[in-house]
C-alpha cells in the first residue's frame, strides 16, 4: 500500500466509523422516547430508530468494504489540478456559525440563531464574493420560512426570539393538539 492509499483508507474508516458511532447514538436517543399508548404501530421511536438503523447498516458495509480493500477513488478533472492544500478559514468560519447555532438557539431564538449560520456558511464558501446585503436577507427569509415551517407545519415549538429566563425548569405537556 501506498502512502496516499493508506491515508485514504485511514480517513475512510474515520468517517465510517464516525457514522456507525452517530447511527448508534441515534438508536439509542430513540430507545429513550417516551411511548404513547395511543399509537398501535407508529410512535414516537418509530422514524429515529429507521434512521438509526440504517446509518448502522450503510456504515457497516461501508467499514467491511474499506476493511477488504475498496476504497473510493477521486473523480478525475480535466484541464484542471486536483488541490490537497485544507483550506481552514472556510473550515473555521463553517463550525463556528454551527457552534453559534447550537448554542445559541435557547438564547437568541431560531431564526436570529439560523440567519447567522446560513451567512456565515455563504460567506465561507465564496468569501470575497459575498454580498452582505443580499446574502443576510435571503438568510434571514430562509430561517423564518423553516421556523413557521416547523412550528406551524409540524407542530415542533422551537425559540422564537430572546429567552431570558435562564433558570427556569417549568415543564408544560399540551396534551390536546
Amino acid at each position: 500500500m501506498t502512502r496516499s492509499t493508506k491515508r485514504s483508507a485511514k480517513g475512510e474508516l474515520v468517517f465510517t466509523s464516525f457514522l456507525f458511532v452517530v447511527g448508534v447514538v441515534v438508536l439509542w436517543d430513540a430507545s429513550q422516547l417516551p411511548q404513547l399508548g395511543i399509537a398501535d404501530f407508529v410512535g414516537s421511536s418509530t422514524f429515529p430508530s429507521i434512521v438509526g438503523w440504517v446509518l448502522v447498516a450503510l456504515a457497516g458495509i461501508q467499514l467491511f468494504s474499506v476493511a477488504r480493500g475498496n476504497l473510493g477513488q477521486p473523480e478525475e478533472v480535466e484541464g484542471a489540478r486536483i488541490e490537497t492544500k485544507v483550506y481552514w478559514k472556510p473550515f473555521l468560519l463553517m463550525l463556528s456559525g454551527l457552534l453559534i447555532f447550537a448554542l445559541g438557539v435557547p438564547f437568541i431564538g431560531f431564526p436570529i440563531a439560523a440567519t447567522i449560520l446560513f451567512t456565515m456558511v455563504v460567506y465561507a464558501l465564496k468569501p470575497g464574493k459575498t454580498k452582505l446585503l443580499v446574502v443576510v436577507p435571503i438568510a434571514a427569509a430562509t430561517a423564518l420560512v423553516t421556523y413557521f415551517g416547523f412550528t406551524l407545519g409540524l407542530q415542533i415549538d422551537l425559540p422564537l426570539w430572546l429567552d431570558l429566563n435562564f433558570g427556569t425548569t417549568e415543564v408544560i405537556v399540551e396534551e390536546d393538539w
